[in-house]
């Protein structure tokens, strides 16, 4: 006797809505929630947000291949200005000019042919 009162929306609070709205109908006069139209309805939110994600990353990578250094430079420009407003002036400064020591030592560890050449011009005027 439960079943049938859950089935007929009897516990429910009936609210302004009609029953319609509740249970919306499709063409053929079954009510959305019948297995047969659950199969045949490709509209669910999860295809959506799965259309949705895809279309964002198509775009993202068209944009990276077609203009990879202004995306590039463009993240590094927010992450510089971020810096900027968080920490202060003087210490991104600070932090930009470690990170440039850094890299280039590295590549001078890599064996970059410039960079040791210029790490060796830069040692010849203090010497």
């Amino acid at each position: 006797m439960r079943e049938s009162a859950v089935e007929s929306g009897a516990d429910k609070p009936h609210g302004d809505e009609p029953e319609s709205a509740a249970k919306p109908v499709n063409e053929a006069g079954k009510a959305d929630g019948s297995k047969e139209n659950a199969d045949a309805a490709p509209d669910t939110d999860e295809q959506r947000s799965r259309g949705v994600y895809a279309s964002v990353k198509r775009a993202a990578t068209s944009a990276v291949e077609q203009h990879g250094h202004a995306v590039l430079y463009g993240i590094v420009g927010f992450v510089a200005a971020a810096l900027i407003l968080i920490v202060g002036f003087w210490p991104t400064v600070l932090l930009a000019l470690f990170a440039t020591i850094g890299a280039a030592i590295g590549m001078y560890r890599d064996g970059d042919r410039t960079t040791r050449e210029r790490v060796s011009s830069v040692l010849k005027r203090f010497t």
